[in-house]
């Protein structure tokens, strides 16, 4: 796998969908501005003066917070688009159709997620009986257990972690939400891909992401217009993951369903 130039075709095709296209631009901007507005109704300066939370305004705080949240559906339906993997890059349009991708990739996300929501619920229940019965026989082996079982949460999650991107390019290329949660063929598109190479590129991935967001953190530093320059620069990388992660998936052998025929159904 070549990662150098999956990195420059990933800058290249985020450089073209906003660039070259205003309008999409302006829309993901547009997704990402109230969870950006919230940070003005924050004062560092006054957080630990008592009193504060209760002046706080919530009702400004939890408008933007759910007018992001669904927002975010918009934005997250226009990456299912990218990860389909169609050059050019796909226009902002169709709100509905983006929409219900959007809500969908949410779906196969937290049905990924329900093994590790049931171990730690598990591993709660477990720990708040062996302090229940501290001082007992069973304490010990109950602790020994729920040792165990924290284990188990974090090496699951760890796995789903590793599995999730390509469980939602999965489903980007089927439009199907069975496809998605399908974890046999899940981890049997990362065999094709190879752990190594898939692993290796999840770090290329991260490394990129740290020296963005860093870059990110400079701007935001410049009085008055920081937080603009890093709300327009923000989908930048939003674009750029997504055909990162597209193109990494093209290098498993042909498993799945071709990317020009994405289904419409569950």
């Amino acid at each position: 796998m070549d990662y150098g130039e999956i990195i420059s075709d990933s800058i290249d095709y985020s450089r073209n969908a906003l660039v070259g296209n205003w309008k999409t631009w302006l829309a993901l901007i547009a997704c990402g501005l109230p969870f950006a507005l919230m940070n003005f109704l924050f004062d560092p300066e006054k957080m630990q003066i008592a009193g504060y939370w209760i002046d706080f305004p919530w009702g400004q705080f939890i408008a933007l917070l759910l007018a992001g949240f669904l927002l975010s559906f918009l934005a997250e339906g226009y990456v299912v688009r990218v990860l389909r993997g169609f050059t050019p890059p796909p226009e902002f349009d169709n709100w509905v159709s983006l929409y219900l991708d959007g809500i969908k990739v949410l779906i196969v996300q937290i049905i990924w997620f329900i093994p590790v929501v049931v171990v730690f619920g598990i591993t709660v229940f477990f720990f708040a009986f062996a302090d229940a019965i501290k001082g007992s026989g069973l304490a010990m082996p109950v602790r020994i257990g729920v040792l165990l079982l924290i284990v188990v949460a974090i090496v699951f999650t760890i796995l789903i972690l590793l599995c999730i991107s390509i469980a939602v390019v999965r489903y980007a290329r089927t439009g199907s939400i069975r496809e998605g949660i399908r974890y046999s063929a899940v981890l049997e598109t990362i065999r094709a891909i190879g752990w190594g190479s898939y692993i290796l590129a999840l770090i290329v991935l991260l490394i990129t992401a740290i020296i963005y967001f860093l870059v990110l953190a400079l701007f935001a530093m410049i009085p008055f217009i920081g937080w603009v320059l890093n709300l327009a620069l923000s989908p930048f990388f939003f674009v750029f993951s997504a055909r990162y992660f597209s193109r990494v998936y093209d290098h498993a052998t042909p498993l799945e369903l071709p990317v020009s025929a994405p289904a419409a159904g569950v």
